[in-house]
């Protein structure tokens, strides 16, 4: 990602899709619960041998789908298996395999169907890879949810253990903070990407994280190292316990910033998605900020002056909008409902 990719605006929403509702929404609901609570561990599969070198791989993904495999000039899709390691990723038909090692993959662009193949696909993930100093493409088309799972663990397997260089909080509002930058590995999963270890398992607040339902700005800007060469930085700003705070993130490998940017653009905009034609009452904003404000066992229904009766009501419609997490208390906020409270945070710091 360079610093022209700085139009990746949490305000922006500007990728050109449509709001996403009904069956979409629903089964991305349970797509995305089924992945927050799956171990980076979890593979659902039996151990295979890897490409020749005779050691033992955990498949943690395999379906068959259409692909255009390696960039073929032809655009001619073929039905095969896509399988994925740690490691690789192949795809294979009756005639050919293409392997794709993890580390040489520079892009993942999610749901942007090429002219070259729309005829072919309703849904797509295009995989940028080197080969041989090469740079070429591959097309992976299938139902929505099956794309959108098999994403999320693509940006997993290439993102999760990276080290990152951490300062948090760079910015709290729009003071500069004297925070030491601090080397730490970094981790995804659906709501929040965290660092961990490194510098950062010797600070005393503990491992860092960004909710990713909570930002609100972020750009990638070019900066000087002090050494005559440039890096990128991303900036991220998200509302913490009611301030906007801006935390920076870099890492070496230029090709990791772009899919981390990717990334984020991705989970904003299937966030937004699910609630941009939501239409929030203030007595809900109200259970959300409290939910938001209060710990686990604070009787919500006191704290709102509300009777039970009423409480259940507003969590029943909140419920049925994806902003919490159940009908019936105990509940928490889904990530869309935390969106929607820092958006309200937000526009209050305005």
């Amino acid at each position: 990602m360079t610093a022209a990719d700085s139009d990746a605006r949490r305000h922006a929403g500007d990728d050109g899709s449509h709001s996403e509702h009904g069956d979409v929404a629903e089964s991305r609901s349970d797509l995305l619960e089924a992945y927050r609570k799956r171990d980076a561990r979890d593979g659902d599969a039996a151990n295979a041998k890897s490409g020749g070198d005779g050691s033992e791989e955990s498949i943690v993904v395999d379906f068959v789908a259409n692909f255009v495999a390696g960039g073929d000039a032809a655009f001619d899709p073929v039905k095969g298996r896509v399988l994925m390691s740690e490691r690789r990723l192949v795809l294979v038909t009756s005639e050919t395999k293409t392997t794709v090692p993890i580390a040489s993959i520079f892009d993942i662009a999610v749901g942007q169907v090429p002219p070259e193949v729309e005829e072919f696909f309703d849904y797509t993930v295009m995989v940028g890879y080197v080969e041989d100093t090469q740079r070429k493409t591959t097309v992976i088309g299938g139902d929505r949810e099956t794309i959108e799972k098999f994403s999320l663990l693509l940006f997993r397997a290439v993102l999760n253990g990276s080290v990152a260089l951490i300062t948090h909080p760079a910015k709290v509002g729009g003071r500069v903070m004297d925070t030491p930058e601090r080397k730490s590995g970094l981790h995804l999963d659906y709501e929040s990407v965290w660092f961990k270890g490194g510098d950062v398992a010797d600070a005393d607040e503990g491992p860092i994280s960004i909710d990713l339902a909570s930002v609100v700005f972020f750009e990638v800007v070019e900066r000087s190292d002090g050494a005559d060469g440039t890096r990128l930085v991303l900036s991220v700003q998200h509302v913490e316990d009611g301030r906007t705070v801006t935390s920076e993130i870099t890492m070496a490998s230029r090709r990791k910033m772009n899919i981390l940017g990717r990334y984020l653009r991705l989970i904003y905009h299937w966030i937004k998605s699910d609630v941009r034609d939501v239409d929030v009452e203030e007595h809900e904003l109200e259970v959300l900020v409290g939910l938001y404000s209060t710990s686990d066992g604070i009787d919500l229904a006191s704290l709102l002056d509300v009777d039970d009766a009423e409480l259940d009501v507003r969590l029943e419609s909140l419920h049925e909008d994806g902003l919490v997490t159940d009908a019936e208390q105990p509940v928490d906020l889904t990530p869309q409902g935390r969106f929607v409270v820092n958006e309200e945070f937000e526009d209050i710091n305005v």
